[in-house]
């Protein structure tokens, strides 16, 4: 489960809901007595409750499989657009700035090219890797798709945010075998009034950024 998310875990859920069955059970029928129907209600009871935390780890896989990347492990992109409009929300609220980075790896094309699919796969986990290092315990990263990713920082102004990406374009430049990353940095309400004005401003610099490449380019109104 993603460090920066928050979701119920189904295992508990699962146990709770056998052991509430069980309880209904007693409930109803009485408590057995005989040492064998003791022994017997034990049984069945640990084995219910054994079948409810396996049923929730099951759960908790799907759900994983549904909310994160399956190649880099981050939020897929439809979680992460769910997630930006409830910070959003948020902030419009509590009145506190959220800031957006849209990111592309330059020339990853090339790089596959040279080096093939496997190696650019490596590529997008190696760098995956690097965001999520680089951003806080409640920030959180997703894959827009292909090469390009996605931070979503709550509470934070701009300049940190440019202070991010900065970063990551200087970690990027040693660690990614000649590739470099091109940024797009808008933020709420400075720069868009919405989730999904946020997401064109960042994305649209992001296309703006990519011409020069390893290049940064932050809104201004």
């Amino acid at each position: 489960m993603d460090r920066r998310e928050f979701v119920v875990d189904s295992r508990w859920i699962g146990m709770g809901a056998s052991c509430l069955m069980i309880l209904i059970w007693l409930g109803v029928y009485g408590f057995p007595e005989g040492g064998a129907m003791v022994a017997l209600v034990a049984a069945v009871a640990m084995i219910q409750t054994v079948a409810g935390y396996m049923l929730g780890t099951y759960v908790n896989k799907l759900r994983r499989m549904a909310y994160h990347d399956s190649l880099t492990g981050v939020l897929v992109n439809r979680r992460f657009i769910d997630k930006l409009e409830q910070e959003v929300q948020l902030a419009k609220r509590n009145q506190y700035p959220v800031t957006l980075l849209f990111i592309d790896l330059d020339n990853f094309k090339d790089f596959n090219d040279r080096h093939g699919h496997l190696r650019g796969d490596q590529l997008l986990c190696q760098f995956a890797d690097l965001l999520q290092v680089n951003v806080r315990r409640q920030d959180l990263v997703g894959r827009w798709g292909g090469e390009e990713f996605v931070v979503l920082l709550p509470q934070t102004e701009t300049r940190v945010g440019l202070g991010v990406g900065e970063r990551i374009q200087k970690q990027a430049r040693s660690l990614l075998s000649g590739v470099t990353v091109s940024i797009g940095v808008a933020s709420y309400p400075l720069h868009a009034a919405s989730a999904m004005e946020l997401t064109e401003k960042a994305d649209t610099l992001m296309y703006e950024a990519k011409k020069k490449k390893d290049c940064m380019l932050a809104a201004t109104n």
